[in-house]
């Protein structure tokens, strides 16, 4: 852990979370998003998984700028499942805010989830809309139900996860996000679908809070093994959330979409959106 300012006295209302990896090119950029929020009641716990950038050093020295800031850092990279539990472990706060390394918070986010956990005791998550962006510019907004329900998870994952805000107990009580190599980069699915399965609910708010990245480099990353691991992550996350078994066809999706050519799967990943 690099050296930081510290304040012991005060347990701030919400601890926000980020992992990073090789990051060097937004970090600062999604750091400075949360230090310019209009709520001021955080903490911020950064884990570096081992990059091999100096995202650490901006890290640690974006930490010695503001003391609501804490970094960590992993000697080998670990994967976002396990860092982020990390920084949950570490939480002072009673709401976990998930943020990512290459992303923008709007200015209210904060302000405005805080203000619908405080009021609305029967939401464990709350989420926003997120507008994507990459190096061409700003091109959809994502949509999801303001008041998801369990059978909505057959469509996809049920709120924005870079866009969430999470009661602390309620991670603690789901166990925080699975570590199964199998469940790689659907971590965030199945803990959403842990929290309805356990009985916690969520709201979206119809607002975008987030500028989220999607880009080349992110459609790189949907190779094969990752289709095999929705497969895999879905099949346990229908079960767990008592999913009608002929429901069960949508686990043909991921499968699906893999086979399509790249240009027509760029296509329709954007057009529903627009």
């Amino acid at each position: 852990m690099c050296k930081t300012r510290e304040d012991k006295q005060h347990s701030p209302t919400v601890t926000v979370v980020m992992g990073v990896y090789n990051s060097a090119t937004s970090l600062h950029r999604a750091v400075t998003s949360i230090i310019t929020q209009t709520y001021t009641d955080w903490e911020m716990i950064i884990c570096d998984d081992a990059s091999t950038d100096n995202s650490y050093h901006i890290a640690c020295e974006l930490a010695q700028e503001d003391s609501r800031i804490k970094v960590l850092r992993n000697e080998k990279n670990m994967g976002c499942n396990i860092v982020l539990n990390r920084c949950i472990e570490m939480a002072r706060g009673q709401y976990i805010a998930i943020m990512d390394s290459d992303d923008v918070s709007l200015p209210t986010r904060f302000e405005k989830e805080v203000d619908i956990l405080d009021k609305n005791p029967q939401y464990a998550i709350v989420g926003g809309l997120a507008r994507h962006f990459n190096k061409d510019g700003e091109y959809m907004t994502s949509t999801f139900n303001e008041r998801p329900r369990p059978i909505d998870f057959t469509h996809g994952i049920t709120h924005s996860h870079p866009t969430c805000m999470i009661r602390r107990k309620a991670m603690m009580d789901i166990g925080m996000y699975t570590c199964d190599k199998n469940m790689h980069r659907v971590e965030d699915y199945y803990m959403m679908a842990k929290l309805y399965a356990h009985g916690y609910r969520g709201y979206n708010i119809p607002e975008v809070l987030l500028k989220y990245r999607d880009d080349e480099a992110s459609f790189a990353n949907r190779k094969w093994q990752n289709r095999l691991n929705e497969v895999y992550t879905y099949w346990h996350a229908y079960h767990k959330l008592r999913i009608p078994f002929w429901r069960y066809y949508r686990l043909l999706r991921p499968i699906l979409v893999g086979l399509l050519p790249r240009p027509l799967y760029n296509y329709l990943h954007r057009r529903p959106w627009q």
